[in-house]
């Protein structure tokens, strides 16, 4: 039977279980604190490790898993490698989640730290923990690294917005050119002026501080409750003002000291699965499906139009198309009913049955056709967060959001 004729549902469970056997590949043990962690390295090529251990990668994996056991051990490895204190070579501060385990040297510096959002992410998880299992003793087992994952998030926030600034842990830079997923590199700028606020962690901190307020009851911390709901509702009122070009009226990918960085970026769609339908205006939301179209291809959204300084189809963040985002763009489009959206998100199911899990793939659109085209696999032959797209899709068609 041909795949295009079969169920979406079928087709993804077919990828579920092929998924199955490869997360086998990837999984490690490692020893902390005297507490052995069963986790999975982000990534392999040529049958060799490519990627070890990423907290943001495996509180995502556990995210789009929706697993309690996967996140367990997130929860567990990102708390015990949480900051405790100011590191200016790796970019290190207390509460900060740890971006790369293995050490890897780039411009002087370590990337250990170079990641904004992974304190975030495990509030964000935590929150999911408690929801799914009703198990506190996990959360009053890491209740000081929770606690102080939320003292990160209260002391980035800068009048509504979450800002990213080396100069926090005592440096004038990070080896990555950014500091958050898409850490290549961002368009029209070598390095960031910092300081900068990411719109799409900007989501995410409001995603994680409205997960700290239903954290407050098994921490310990319901005096706090009612200031991180404010903290959280202050920092949507900004996401569409001070981070929305309107130039080309969508928003911007960052704001940094120079000023605005714009383009359409797949950062806007991915955005809305850490934010509430009331939290988009619906003038904005339209806007920001109309300026996604020039996302589309036939595999997914790329991560950044065609067309734009520095794009390219072959680009690791600046044009590529990456299965995992595609779960979460499925996500917002659901609760913010783009159906259009979820139905271009789905067609990365068409790429993982001819790829496979690999980490990121290209398409170049045949010249002068309106359809058709070729897409290249790129990156880690299996990556973690690929492996999880099948399920994580899987459950929001049978299940909803």
């Amino acid at each position: 039977m041909n795949n295009r004729s079969t169920s979406l549902p079928l087709r993804l469970e077919r990828l579920q279980e092929a998924a199955r056997t490869q997360f086998v590949s990837l999984q490690t043990a490692i020893t902390i604190d005297g507490r052995t962690l069963r986790l999975h390295n982000a990534g392999i090529k040529g049958g060799r490790v490519r990627f070890g251990l990423f907290g943001r990668d495996l509180l995502i994996t556990a995210m789009m898993l929706q697993d309690t056991e996967a996140m367990a051990a997130a929860i567990r490895f990102v708390c015990r490698t949480l900051g405790r204190r100011f590191d200016p070579r790796t970019g290190e501060e207390p509460g900060r989640g740890m971006h790369e385990y293995t050490d890897v040297n780039m411009r002087g510096r370590l990337t250990r730290y170079n990641a904004a959002e992974v304190s975030l992410l495990l509030l964000i998880t935590a929150a999911d923990y408690w929801r799914l299992s009703a198990d506190e003793s996990l959360l009053r087992e890491e209740r000081p690294h929770l606690i102080a994952a939320i003292n990160y998030a209260r002391r980035h926030l800068e009048d509504g917005l979450f800002i990213e600034d080396p100069r926090n842990c005592g440096a004038d830079g990070y080896a990555l050119r950014a500091t958050y997923w898409k850490d290549s590199r961002l368009p029209d700028r070598e390095d960031p002026a910092y300081p900068i606020c990411y719109t799409l962690v900007q989501a995410q901190a409001i995603a994680a501080l409205r997960a700290a307020a239903i954290l407050a009851s098994p921490l310990s911390i319901l005096d706090q409750q009612e200031d991180l709901c404010a903290l959280a509702e202050t920092a949507v009122s900004h996401l569409f003002t001070d981070l929305w070009d309107e130039k080309i009226d969508y928003p911007l990918i960052a704001r940094d000291r120079k000023g605005g960085i714009p383009g359409i970026s797949s950062d806007a769609l991915h955005m809305l699965a850490y934010l509430h339908p009331e939290d988009v205006p619906q003038r904005q939301l339209a806007l920001i499906y109309a300026g996604s179209e020039q996302l589309e291809t036939q595999y997914g959204f790329r991560t950044y139009g065609l067309g734009q300084p520095d794009c390219s189809p072959r680009d690791y963040h600046l044009g590529a198309i990456w299965p995992f985002e595609q779960a979460f763009i499925a996500y917002g489009s659901i609760v913010h009913s783009l159906p259009k959206a979820l139905t271009v998100a789905l067609r990365t199911i068409n790429a993982l049955e001819q790829l496979g899990f690999v980490e990121l793939y290209y398409f170049q659109q045949d010249t002068g056709l309106m359809s058709g085209g070729t897409q290249e696999a790129e990156g880690c032959d299996v990556q973690l967060w690929s492996l999880a797209t099948p399920a994580a899709l899987l459950r929001l068609l049978t299940n909803g959001p």
